[in-house]
């Protein structure tokens, strides 16, 4: 029996369209699917909480430094180069008298330089020449060091006036404590981030980010800082200060989800 053309046409028309139907419905689907993981997504990010944990230590350091400068002024070399070397062995006789005799504290070489001398911003025809010295060493011996700070005054009763003085401490052990002090920092951050969370009918879920600020070593007695460094890498560190006596920190920045 032959087919009708006309029922053969409307029945190909209805198998297209109940399959672009399906293609339709499914790519609904999909979309609905898509948007929908979008919202959660979008609602996950909205519910996070930014922390800050602190740890810190007090050490004492353990190897020191001493460097100071000065210098001597006069119309011939010859006569400045006399008063520098009067000058440095000063300086060394100083040191030694406080225990400081290791070839470190010898003075550096003479650094000279000469200009035109000037009155009243106007030339004089003489010649001024400058010699620099300085001497500068390390040591282990913390406590002599300090003395020898605390008592550099007798150089100037002597007559030696320095131009420049820098005393620094280093506590050289910073890598051993500083796997406790990140575990502490984050388990503070953890705190902060649950106080948060109960105060807002939440609960902390896991780390989104985080960031290790460096660390900082000061003066237990130094003002403290505003500066967190929450942003700084890692990896970086401060490691001396004007005092012997020194406090470690560290800041860590997290981000938490909350569910």
């Amino acid at each position: 029996m032959a087919s009708n053309p006309i029922a053969t046409l409307l029945e190909n028309n209805r198998s297209a369209l109940l399959a672009g139907s399906a293609i339709l419905a499914f790519g609904l689907a999909l979309g609905g699917y898509a948007i929908g993981d979008g919202l959660v997504r979008m609602k996950r990010a909205d519910r996070e909480v930014t922390v800050r944990g602190v740890a810190q230590r007090d050490v004492t350091a353990n190897r020191a430094s001493w460097q100071v400068h000065y210098s001597e002024h006069a119309h011939d070399l010859a006569t400045a180069l006399a008063a520098e070397d009067r000058d440095s062995a000063m300086a060394a006789a100083y040191l030694r008298s406080q225990g400081f005799t290791d070839p470190a504290t010898a003075p550096s070489s003479a650094d000279v330089s000469v200009e035109d001398e000037k009155i009243n911003d106007k030339p004089t025809g003489n010649k001024i020449y400058t010699v620099k010295r300085a001497i500068a060493f390390a040591t282990t011996d913390v406590a002599g060091l300090q003395q020898v700070e605390a008592h550099r005054d007798r150089l100037a009763q002597q007559g030696l006036v320095l131009d420049d003085v820098t005393a620094s401490y280093e506590y050289t052990n910073l890598d051993q404590i500083k796997p406790d002090m990140i575990a502490d920092a984050t388990k503070d951050a953890r705190r902060a981030a649950e106080k948060f969370a109960n105060d807002s009918d939440s609960s902390v879920g896991g780390i989104k980010s985080a960031t290790q600020g460096y660390f900082s070593v000061s003066s237990r007695d130094a003002a403290p800082s505003s500066n967190d460094n929450d942003n700084s890498d890692g990896n970086n560190s401060s490691r001396t200060a004007s005092s012997p006596n020194q406090r470690v920190r560290v800041v860590t920045t997290i981000d938490y989800y909350l569910n």
